[in-house]
């Protein structure tokens, strides 16, 4: 969204979807693995500052192949950043382990948000989603609306799938469906007329991926 750097993999032939696949594949993936991988095995400062030293020079590497293009971040910023996050990683788990309320709404929500974020990618890639503005639905505009979607849909999932029922499921569906048609009915959002049909069962899919999401981080069977 803000346009700090410009990922160039060429894993994909449209370049803003290849762009935004390289900052999911970072940010979403290799990165949040190195996380859990040091909290999980209890590793200690020198493996955090060895991870950040080895993602600092794969950045510098990715520049110097030009697969990775800096705007106005730098490589500091990352060296800086990464400990603090690796640190959170610790606390997060810490929480998880000891049930902390608040720790699990924000893992709940953290964890619903990724998902909901890759099956948008994956939706507007095949074109069978779009976001925009009176009709204008540039891949820009696009993925600069689908994170905000993407944040306000997890947040009825984390409100609604602690609930239980299949009365809360039903509230759950409705809300993403009344969404929809909001946002369609505005011109911010466009489906495809193969997927529209095809849209209630992604939804559902959601629903109670969110549930089951919920009960394994609370650790509850109900």
């Amino acid at each position: 969204m803000f346009q700090a750097y410009r990922y160039k993999p060429t894993l994909v032939k449209k370049k803003y979807f290849d762009n935004v696949l390289g900052a999911i594949l970072s940010q979403g993936l290799y990165i949040p693995v190195s996380a859990t991988f040091i909290t999980v095995f209890g590793k200690k400062l020198k493996w955090k500052l060895g991870f950040t030293l080895f993602y600092y020079c794969i950045e510098r590497l990715f520049i110097f192949l030009k697969i990775y293009k800096i705007n106005w971040w730098k490589p500091i910023y990352t060296v800086i950043l990464l400990p603090i996050y690796y640190l959170l990683s610790d606390f997060f788990y810490k929480g998880l382990e000891q049930q902390k309320i608040m720790v699990n709404k924000i893992a709940h929500y953290l964890t619903i948000m990724v998902i909901e974020t890759i099956f948008m990618y994956v939706l507007a890639y095949n074109g069978l989603i779009r976001f925009g503005i009176k009709h204008s639905y540039s891949t820009r505009l696009h993925f600069m609306i689908a994170p905000v979607y993407c944040m306000f849909m997890s947040f009825i999932s984390t409100t609604l799938a602690k609930e239980k029922g299949i009365f809360f499921r039903v509230v759950h569906l409705f809300s993403y469906k009344v969404t929809d048609v909001i946002l369609i009915k505005a011109g911010i959002m466009a489906l495809n007329r193969h997927y529209f049909k095809w849209r209630v069962f992604s939804h559902c899919l959601m629903v109670f991926t969110s549930r089951i999401i919920y009960q394994r981080i609370v650790r509850s069977d109900n």
